[in-house]
This record gives C-alpha cells, sequence and structure tokens, in this order.
C-alpha cells in the first residue's frame, strides 16, 4: 500500500466523522489538531489496524502522533507496513 492510498484511508475517516474545520489540506495537518481527546487517538489507531492491517504498533505509534502530520503518519504507516525485503 503505497502513501496517497495510506492517506486516503486515513481522510476517509474524518470524512465520515464529519471532523470539524477543513481537511482540505489533510497531509498538512498535524493529528492532534483533529482529536478532541486522547481517546479519539486510540479509535484512530484501531481503526487504522482494521483498514491497514493488525502490524501496526499503536503503543509506538499513538505517543509519536502528537508531533507528526498526517503525511508524516502515512510516511511512517507506509515503512511499517511495506513487505520486508
Amino acid at each position: 500500500m503505497d502513501r496517497d492510498a495510506i492517506l486516503a484511508t486515513m481522510k476517509a475517516n474524518f470524512t465520515a466523522a464529519e471532523a470539524p474545520g477543513t481537511i482540505e489540506e489533510f497531509a498538512n495537518t498535524k493529528a492532534v489538531d483533529l482529536f478532541q481527546e486522547s481517546i479519539d487517538v486510540i479509535n484512530f489507531l484501531f481503526y487504522l489496524e482494521d483498514e491497514l492491517g493488525p502490524k501496526i504498533d499503536a503503543s509506538q505509534l499513538g505517543p509519536a502522533m502528537a508531533n507528526m502530520t498526517f503525511g508524516e503518519l502515512a510516511d511512517e504507516l507506509n515503512r511499517v507496513l511495506a513487505p520486508q525485503a
């Protein structure tokens, strides 16, 4: 799965949930700007695991999300989910 597909999957979560504000610049938006509470981050990580696969380590990725944009998160997920050569 490539970065654009991962970004589209992440953006679909907010489109379906009618996130506040605009998500036109989704890749450049910090994850913390769209989450109201820490439980929202956990729910989002569960959503990503359901959509992208169980290789996502929520305990490692969750805290790192505080300083990431969704584009950076997509890059990290692309790296984590890439088949090992």
